[in-house]
């Protein structure tokens, strides 16, 4: 009959403590939303975002990088990164930024430079770099067509970046000005040796220096041109003194060199 007394006076008190746990935390809860009482504080990292790598500084640094490679050995070359995308998230780094190529990397017009975090949460990243090399070069002032004369006024210098420029370009107007050009040529496109006619250093029926070279010793003797020819071209020429056509190599306006099998 004790035993079944002190059962059930164990079960009531569990649950008057089980009420009472309710009550209070019913209670801390109500505090909380109404604050008096404060949530528990957050951790110092959960306020602070981590903060990232700017993509500017790493393009900066790339191109610093070649800007340092070519001081003193290649003058008058200019790097212009490409662009990142804005999205790439890197720690920021609290050592400055590495520029370095990589293995096998060689320095050209296009060229990969690696840029790197040394710091506590180490990080490298490739960016594409390309090599200008701006210089002066003759442009077309306005559209000219085939067989045209240039003069002075037809042409401008403007700086325009030659490492692309595969058809070539002229510096001097002294070497495009009276010459006639081959092919139509663009307003404000460069001027490629390509698009001037070859120029005629020797014409047909022209009088000219023969000339046999062997060794140290120059033999020159009068000839007359069948043919016209330009610089280095190969023409057949008459001996007037023997009448013996040969065949010789433009050198000038006056000289053939003549060929001695």
């Amino acid at each position: 009959m004790r035993a079944t007394s002190a059962r059930a006076a164990g079960r009531l008190t569990r649950r008057r403590l089980k009420r009472r746990f309710f009550v209070v935390q019913g209670m801390v809860v109500a505090l909380v939303a109404a604050g008096v009482l404060a949530a528990p504080p957050a951790r110092a990292q959960d306020r602070q975002p981590m903060a990232m790598q700017p993509v500017g500084d790493i393009v900066a640094a790339a191109e610093a990088f070649l800007r340092d490679r070519f001081r003193g050995t290649r003058q008058g070359l200019v790097p212009r990164a490409g662009t990142l995308d804005p999205r790439l998230a890197l720690p920021e780094c609290e050592r400055a930024l590495e520029g370095y190529l990589p293995p096998g990397g060689k320095i050209g017009s296009r060229t990969v430079v690696g840029v790197r975090c040394t710091g506590a949460r180490p990080w490298k990243v490739y960016v594409p770099v390309d090599v200008l090399e701006p210089r002066p070069v003759l442009v077309a002032r306005r559209s000219l067509p085939p067989g045209h004369e240039l003069g002075a006024d037809d042409l401008a210098l403007e700086e325009r970046d030659v490492s692309r420029l595969v058809g070539g370009y002229l510096e001097d107007p002294g070497k495009a000005v009276g010459r006639r050009l081959g092919r139509a040529v663009a307003a404000g496109a460069v001027l490629a040796p390509g698009a001037l006619e070859e120029t005629l250093l020797v014409r047909r029926g022209q009088s000219v220096t023969l000339v046999v070279r062997q060794g140290a010793l120059a033999i020159r003797m009068a000839g007359l041109a069948l043919a016209d020819g330009v610089e280095d071209e190969r023409i057949r020429v008459r001996n007037t003194a023997s009448d013996r056509i040969v065949e010789g190599i433009v050198r000038s306006r006056q000289e053939v060199e003549v060929l001695v099998r």
